[in-house]
């Protein structure tokens, strides 16, 4: 059983259609990179995948379990968690802090546990913030727990968004240009976390206009062109088809 599967999803708006006739299957661990010029549909199947937008057409599975129209929260409360382009952080608090938000998506304690203060309360606070110092080294962020978000670099405020979104426990990771303005060095080291968290049974769909990244880093590549699924396959034979080229590189050397 794949761990996503789309059948033909299409969105419009008005007569406009920004995706369409859309299938596809993401399986556990996999890394697939979704790429295709500007305007191509990419960042708005993510929203129909993470439930930001209906599709007008198709039905989403995971796990087997339909969750075409569900509510963003709901999905994302599934392990299907989607981080943005630009960075979504908690600017006033502490590196630690923010991650530690991000981790009460999966609190099992409710309100009243909360307003009482009572012992499953307070064991699942302690294990929270055991989780959050974890991940901030996972991320290579420890040293900087204490710092403010809005004082980082842009490069750790990009891992902070991803130590954010790996907080709720995912099982399949919806990245949009995770690693954008980040030095050479730093998406190295970025890219072998992802890869870290792959080998963990995490599935990730990446969107990245950067070439070399994708094909060096992703297992499968599914190209859109128009709101249309042109090629999908292995990054080395994707690229070198026509119609890829001709649509999302040009006329440009394919890998720089």
């Amino acid at each position: 059983m794949a761990l996503l599967e789309l059948r033909s999803i299409s969105k419009f708006f008005g007569s406009l259609a920004a995706v369409e006739d859309i299938s596809m299957e993401i399986n556990q661990g996999e890394l697939v990179g979704l790429v295709g010029p500007n305007g191509s549909g990419k960042t708005t199947l993510f929203n129909v995948i993470s439930g930001f937008y209906h599709p007008s057409k198709g039905e989403i599975f995971y796990y087997g379990k339909r969750i075409t129209g569900l509510r963003p929260d709901q999905i994302a409360s599934m392990g299907l968690i989607r981080a943005f382009q630009h960075n979504i952080l908690y600017k006033e608090a502490s590196v630690l802090e923010n991650v530690i938000r991000g981790c009460y998506l999966q609190a099992k304690t409710n309100l009243w546990e909360v307003f009482f203060g009572t012992q499953g309360y307070h064991i699942e606070e302690r294990e929270i913030v055991q989780h959050a110092k974890t991940l901030l080294n996972f991320w290579r962020l420890s040293e900087v727990r204490d710092v403010l978000a809005d004082e980082l670099p842009h490069g750790d405020q990009r891992r902070l968004g991803l130590a954010i979104a790996t907080a709720a426990n995912p099982k399949l990771l919806l990245l949009d240009e995770p690693v954008s303005g980040m030095s050479d060095e730093e998406i190295t080291d970025v890219l072998h976390c992802m890869g870290e968290l792959a080998n963990q049974g995490v599935a990730i769909i990446l969107v990245e206009h950067h070439v070399k990244t994708v094909v060096d880093f992703c297992q499968r590549l599914i190209v859109l062109d128009y709101g249309h699924k042109i090629a999908e396959g292995k990054p080395q034979e994707v690229i070198s088809q026509r119609n890829v080229v001709e649509a999302y590189l040009g006329t440009e050397e394919v890998v720089k």
